[in-house]
């Protein structure tokens, strides 16, 4: 921009330039500080999202001639197809706090869980409906470094790479959230046409997560390339087609290892990968009711620590969202999973390609037993939309034409 393109722009008062302020410390919290953080320590994550989801609020809030309307915002977004689907997942999974064995953790996780989702839905609500497209430029810088930590992390102390089980480890943690927000950073990326740059902080993620070397997340990373490869070009059909068989495989869900056992029951190894089927399966056939109600709320993890779950039962989406939540659950998680993916797929051009490879990272590593019932994967999740959220408040800033200074003609 040039200097007289620079005094052209009306002076800015006091309390937009604090306001512009606190929303940008709210992005460098969320989108450098909080993934580099988790690296070395998985506290970060839940001390670092509500600030940095309280200081987008506050940005939002304070701005004098931005302050976007919330409360009907989140009035039309509660009645939308999409809005409805998620109240009725909390309210049935509030009520099976009712029938769960264990109340009181139970309740204390839905309490904070409920308290996290708020709270980022406040946030989503109070962002302007344009926001500076430099914020977004934080994105990529804060995925660039976590691959940069992961990488030299793996290489001077593998040992600590290597130390623990994927849903304790404090690198896989931070491996897998990093494959889940590199998608938001290269939409940023994206909006501004810088590809080779976007290129760089691909093949910075991808070496990362390969020199972790944590096969869910390689695998989400793979599911998420292959999708973004498809919706680049038909993005609303992608969408279409990637959220019929998310909701498909749902409903589905305790079918899968009856018919496998059934099919294959005699050849499957008991200590190999696909071990957990025969014990899905006596866990499907001993339900009875329980497959219609669930065992409530938060019980698959408090099952696999006091051992009412053997050592092979499975984990992942599929089975832990019946197991909790039964056939309501099962069929409001359909439907919201319909719903996300065609959405998704509505969105521009640009951004929808990215918004697709991301929901299916997040569905692949959910599948893969990464205990998506505790509350840091929500909180991870969370902060994903918030990113996404930036970005596509942004495209609107990015694609505006600047005013040009024309001189005065000259005298003819």
């Amino acid at each position: 921009m040039t200097t007289m393109e620079r005094s052209a722009r009306p002076a800015s008062d006091p309390a937009t330039d604090a306001a512009a302020l606190l929303l940008r410390l709210g992005v460098v919290v969320l989108t450098i500080l909080l993934p580099c953080a988790a690296v070395v320590s998985r506290r970060p994550l839940f001390v670092l999202t509500p600030i940095g989801l309280i200081l987008m609020i506050l940005g939002s809030r304070l701005a004098p001639l931005r302050r976007p309307r919330t409360l009907p915002k989140l009035g039309r977004a509660c009645a939308s197809p999409l809005g409805v689907t998620i109240i009725l997942f909390v309210v049935w999974a509030g009520m099976s706090l009712a029938w769960t064995p264990f109340p009181q953790a139970a309740a204390d996780r839905f309490l904070k869980t409920a308290g996290t989702v708020l709270l980022a839905m406040a946030a989503f609500g109070s962002l302007p409906n344009h926001v500076r497209a430099s914020n977004s430029n934080l994105l990529p810088i804060g995925a660039a470094a976590t691959a940069l930590a992961l990488v030299v992390i793996a290489l001077v102390a593998p040992a600590i790479v290597h130390a623990d089980e994927a849903d304790t480890n404090t690198v896989h943690r931070a491996t897998i959230g990093l494959v889940i927000l590199v998608w938001p950073a290269l939409g940023a990326l994206a909006i501004r046409e810088r590809m080779a740059a976007a290129g760089i902080v691909a093949v910075a993620v991808a070496v990362a997560t390969v020199a972790v070397w944590l096969p869910s997340a390689l695998a989400a990373l793979i599911v998420s390339i292959l999708t973004f490869s498809f919706a680049f070009s038909k993005p609303g059909r992608t969408g279409w087609v990637l959220g019929l068989g998310a909701a498909f495989l749902i409903l589905a869900g305790p079918a899968l290892p009856l018919v496998a056992t059934a099919v294959v029951g005699d050849r499957i190894d008991p200590n190999g990968p696909l071990a957990f089927l025969p014990a899905w399966a006596a866990a499907v056939k001993s339900d009875g009711l329980r497959l219609l109600t669930g065992h409530g709320f938060d019980t698959a993890v408090r099952a696999y620590e006091s051992g009412r779950l053997g050592a092979n039962a499975p984990r992942g989406l599929l089975f832990e969202l019946w197991y909790e939540l039964g056939l309501p659950g099962a069929a409001v998680s359909a439907a919201l999973a319909y719903f996300v993916f065609t959405a998704a797929g509505r969105a521009s051009s640009v951004i929808a390609p990215f918004l697709l490879a991301a929901l299916a990272a997040i569905v692949a590593l959910a599948a893969s037993g990464q205990a998506i019932s505790q509350l840091w994967w929500l909180t991870l999740v969370c902060v994903e939309a918030a990113s996404f959220s930036i970005v596509i408040r942004a495209q609107h800033t990015v694609g505006r034409v600047r005013a040009k200074v024309v001189g005065a003609p000259s005298a003819g």
